[in-house]
């Protein structure tokens, strides 16, 4: 198995890992069992050990007294003169203790002349096995040499056990004294090889009935886990079904435990979701029906208002009434007003209906853009705003529904003339295989991260009280956003208080077929948060959680009318303002009396304002 396999299969373990609360549990209850047993085996086992031993250490310091205190009366009562007398009954005292104190645990007797001894006759060391003498250390010979006749001084030492291998055992040595020899010391060497067996015996007891416990243990808690974990996991998947739209999924309700409580809980829960979901419904369909009962019904008496008051403007020279004359120009004014409140309202009952089609046509993005500046000069001329484009030198040609992408730029261009407040609007253009891009940025009064978030929701006004010089009904960024989606594309927003803000419409180049939405692959050609807007600003609306992106959202389609059973064909055309003008051959500055509209191309001269220029402009607002 490679690296890669290896790290693979890694990741995919730790994933069921993660995402199973009872291999969790499982594992949690094993690590803190496997804990809990080897420090009890350990300190049982030690307290096992350290009873034994003590008890064993006792019992050989006992028999080693006894035995030393027999050999040095052997040695006192033996009738010795010479030195081979001597030497015979030390012999035969050091062979009588190997045999008599073998039958409580002794392994071997070590006999050897004292380091201070210099008188004679001297009697050899003597000792049942050569391997004991290296158990006899420096310390320990030390002590005893300097301790006092008859007084006992052990050591604990490793010897050979009866199968080769080296066992725990208990080295004792005493002072004798050998007649006309002087001092000898005596070393008895016991073995504790049935006590540690015992003490092993003991251990493996415990740990295996310490693996018994552990496994009942993992046993039950697996048990519990599934036990609970099976209801949360039906709960999960009735939620998910749930959430799919599957509103009678409900759960079998069993007992009056915990669980069962849960059961009851989430099919109450889905009751009162079905029932609010329902109501929604209703309502939605009541308020789409009426906005295409409204829209429809109002373009009879508009149009009629509209002629009569086209009319009445035809002949205004005849009017000699200046109340009148100030009368018709409120009405032309509220009609445009009222014509462009009724154009939103039937483009939105177009989408909600789910009919809409798209007129798909190659189109240049940077042409459609100048040619929606054209149309709206008049309005940048009276508001003395200056327009600047930053297109590229080549052609940025998409697929498109140019009437609805001209919609969108329309609506952000006069968004951004209402709060640009006399500070230039910089357009950019850009394209790369994938998408094509525009971004209008103003540097007005901005936007917190809070408004940028629903500029794109229905009715929705930042400012309600705020005056409007170029109208607005709500409905218009919500059209636009709409629009875009039906593109495959995306209408994202930027903003920050007193830095201006920034709308990017990002278009697939290709759209599917028969108009269908395209898809948006690779990277975009623009940011929406523009290059130069302060760091700051950068970071706190990022921090912000403001996602920015319009997210494809669709609606069931409207209910039909009342006034009518038949399906009825909408063209995209319809209802829309005046159509796009032919694209403009030549990238021309356009200046009126106070306002200016600059196209820019890749290493063109900037013409921004200067704050004395933007200063001597009326309406403009420091």
């Amino acid at each position: 198995m490679t690296a890669g396999a290896r790290r693979l299969h890694l990741g995919d373990a730790f994933g069921s890992f993660r995402r199973s609360l009872g291999l969790r549990m499982v594992a949690l209850t094993l690590s803190i069992g496997i804990v809990l047993i080897v420090l009890l085996t350990l300190v049982v086992s030690n307290l096992i050990r350290d009873d034994v031993f003590e008890d064993r250490s006792v019992a050989i310091l006992s028999d080693a007294h006894q035995r030393v205190a027999a050999a040095q009366a052997e040695l006192d009562n033996a009738d010795t003169t010479t030195a081979d007398q001597v030497a015979a009954a030390t012999k035969n005292m050091v062979a009588k203790l190997g045999q008599i104190s073998a039958a409580s645990g002794a392994v071997g007797v070590v006999f050897l002349r004292a380091s201070d001894e210099t008188s004679t006759p001297v009697v050899n060391n003597m000792y049942t096995d050569p391997g004991l003498l290296d158990l006899v250390s420096d310390d320990l010979a030390a002590t005893v040499a300097g301790g006092q006749e008859g007084r006992q001084y052990w050591k604990s030492v490793t010897v050979p056990g009866t199968d080769g291998e080296q066992v725990p055992g208990i080295i004792v040595g005493s002072r004798l004294s050998v007649p006309t020899a002087g001092g000898y010391d005596l070393y008895l060497v016991y073995t504790l090889q049935p006590e540690q067996q015992l003490i092993d015996l003991t251990t493996r007891a415990i740990a295996l009935a310490a693996i018994g416990f552990l496994l009942m243990l993992v046993l039950t808690v697996w048990a519990l886990a599934v036990g609970v974990l099976i209801p949360v996991r039906r709960t999960s998947l009735a939620a998910q079904r749930l959430a799919e739209g599957h509103l009678d999924e409900r759960l079998k309700v069993t007992g009056e435990d915990e669980i069962a409580t849960l059961s009851r809980s989430f099919n109450e829960m889905a009751g009162s979701l079905a029932r609010q979901l329902e109501n929604w419904e209703r309502l939605s369909s009541v308020q789409r029906l009426f906005v295409s009962d409204v829209s429809h019904e109002l373009r009879t008496p508009l149009t009629s208002i509209t002629l009569a008051a086209e009319r009445l403007d035809e002949v205004r020279d005849e009017i000699d009434d200046p109340l009148a004359l100030r009368s018709l120009d409120i009405l032309l004014r509220e009609v445009t007003r009222f014509r462009r409140l009724f154009d939103d309202l039937l483009a939105i009952s177009r989408v909600d209906s789910g009919k809409v089609r798209l007129s798909v046509a190659e189109q240049d993005l940077t042409a459609l853009v100048e040619a929606v500046i054209a149309d709206n000069q008049i309005h940048i001329d009276r508001l003395g705003a200056d327009v600047r484009v930053h297109a590229p030198d080549e052609p940025v040609v998409a697929q498109m529904d140019t009437v609805r992408v001209e919609r969108i730029v329309r609506n952000v261009l006069v968004n951004a003339l209402e709060h640009a407040e006399g500070t230039p609007i910089d357009i950019a253009v850009a394209g790369n295989e994938g998408a094509v891009a525009v971004r209008v940025r103003d540097h007005g009064v901005g936007m917190t991260p809070e408004v940028a978030s629903k500029v794109f929701d229905r009715f929705y006004r930042a400012a309600p009280s705020r005056q409007r010089t170029l109208g607005g009904t709500g409905l218009g960024l919500s059209i636009s956003a709409e629009d875009a989606v039906l593109h495959g594309g995306t209408l994202e927003v930027w903003g920050w208080p007193d830095e201006g803000a920034s709308f990017l419409l990002t278009l697939p180049r290709h759209l599917g077929d028969d108009g269908e939405r395209g898809t948006l692959t690779g990277p975009r050609p623009l940011d929406v948060v523009p290059e130069d807007a302060p760091e700051l600003a950068k970071a706190g609306f990022r921090a912000a959680g403001v996602v920015p992106a319009v997210k494809a959202t669709y609606l069931p389609p409207a209910p039909a009318s009342r006034r009518t059973t038949e399906p009825r064909a909408i063209t995209p055309e319809e209802g829309d303002d005046a159509p796009v003008p032919p694209p403009g051959a030549a990238r021309e500055a356009v200046e009126g009396e106070w306002g200016r509209v600059t196209v820019r191309g890749p290493g063109s001269v900037s013409t921004a304002q200067t704050p004395e220029d933007l200063q001597t402009r009326p309406g403009h607002r420091r």
